[in-house]
């Protein structure tokens, strides 16, 4: 499915390239907002939201690490990936766009067609529900990262 949106992106682009403005936003924002709103068509034609599963590959883990510490860093990316599966669409939305995708915040704005304090109205209330959810984590673990960004 992410092939046929990616492939559908970039042809609606090719063949229509007069809705690119680069004074309005950046091809980089134009392409994410593009596959994003074909992305939810298809969600909506489907009848299902997108599993997170669905959309982020697991990182390899070392193989050097001792089996103890890989089976306690596989059980906490699996907490994690679950609580983050279980944020609000729009809140999970806007944490995958700015933690994993490493976007700005103007940008994931534009991408998801609202302004920069919703988006970080939308980031700060997922970061509370993810550090509520993950607490018992959070505690036990050192090596884990903190949830702020600075």
């Amino acid at each position: 499915m992410a092939e046929d949106i990616t492939h559908d992106c970039f042809l609606s682009l090719i063949k229509k390239p007069e809705n690119f403005n680069p004074a309005r936003a950046s091809l980089r924002t134009y392409l994410y907002s593009a596959a994003r709103n074909l992305a939810m068509k298809q969600f909506r034609n489907s009848g299902r939201e997108a599993a997170l599963d669905d959309l982020i590959e697991e990182p390899p883990i070392p193989r050097r690490q001792e089996p103890l510490r890989r089976l306690l860093d596989e059980e906490l990316t699996a907490k994690v990936r679950e609580a983050v599966s279980n944020l609000p669409p729009l809140q999970r939305e806007a944490l995958v766009l700015f933690e994993y995708e490493e976007l700005p915040l103007s940008e994931i704005a534009t991408v998801v067609g609202t302004d920069v304090g919703v988006v970080k109205s939308r980031l700060h209330r997922a970061r509370e529900r993810l550090r509520n959810s993950l607490a018992p984590y959070l505690n036990s673990n050192p090596d884990f990262v903190t949830l702020e960004k600075a």
